[in-house]
């Protein structure tokens, strides 16, 4: 079942999305060459809980940290650690959640650290675009599917680059995943997916709509530590995320 919430409900999601807006800013202009992935997951805890917030990754199944932070050809579920250190020319995606009275938000921005390839740069704004392109006229009583078909066919339309399809956007809310689970892509085949594809998005529901590019090819697999998500033949990937909530004739995205 998608869960739907009341006005007060919807103004403590906009309001976490405000600060996890102003965390991801901050770490946007964190991001230097010489930096390690562990700093900026302190810089992201250390803003969050002066808000009065919480990092709502912190805790999930078992997760320690406030941030994802992938580099290059890490795609998502990057762990921050102390010696991974960022070079010119890397492209870093950072995911980040906020809890804030109960409610969560969740976002994602790619991230250039310093001067980076032009193949790199056309990923990032690929990614970002098919964002955009995903929210065009979403409305309540859109369905779940018309958010991959638009993201599917501005990358096969404008871009060589492939989506990952093993991982998805997600309804989110009192939980940082609930339903519906929302796919980057048109299924080919029948999956188990198709009865969420067909489901309508009620006004009053929240969702976090995040597509995953890759250079190459769309395989991915996840790395010795058991969370890292790596492409299959080591080229860039790029993440792309917001939290959006559905309303009657459009949608509100509350994390920009």
């Amino acid at each position: 079942m998608i869960k739907t919430y009341n006005k007060e409900q919807l103004d403590y999601v906009r309001e976490g999305g405000k600060i996890l807006a102003q965390a991801l800013s901050i770490l946007k202009d964190s991001v230097k060459p010489g930096i390690s992935t562990m700093e900026l997951d302190k810089i992201a805890e250390d803003f969050i809980r002066a808000q009065g917030a919480e990092p709502a990754f912190m805790g999930y199944n078992g997760y320690k940290h406030t941030i994802c932070a992938s580099v290059n050809e890490e795609a998502i579920h990057g762990i921050p650690r102390t010696d991974k250190i960022l070079k010119e020319g890397d492209i870093i995606s950072v995911d980040c959640g906020v809890k804030w009275k109960g409610f969560c938000t969740d976002a994602a921005r790619t991230i250039a650290v310093g001067k980076i390839s032009d193949e790199a740069h056309k990923l990032i704004d690929a990614t970002e675009q098919s964002f955009f392109q995903a929210i065009k006229g979403l409305k309540a009583m859109s369905k779940v599917g018309d958010i991959g078909t638009r993201i599917e066919n501005y990358i096969k339309g404008n871009t060589n680059f492939s989506i990952i399809e093993k991982f998805c956007g997600h309804g989110i809310g009192e939980e940082v995943h609930q339903e519906p689970r929302i796919i980057n892509y048109v299924p080919k085949v029948k999956i188990n997916l198709h009865t969420d594809l067909r489901k309508r998005l009620p006004a009053g529901c929240v969702i976090a709509i995040e597509p995953m590019i890759n250079v190459g090819t769309k395989d991915v697999k996840v790395g010795d530590d058991g969370w890292t998500v790596v492409t299959g033949d080591g080229k860039l990937s790029a993440h792309y995320e917001n939290t959006v909530i559905v309303l009657e004739g459009c949608v509100e995205v509350v994390t920009l």
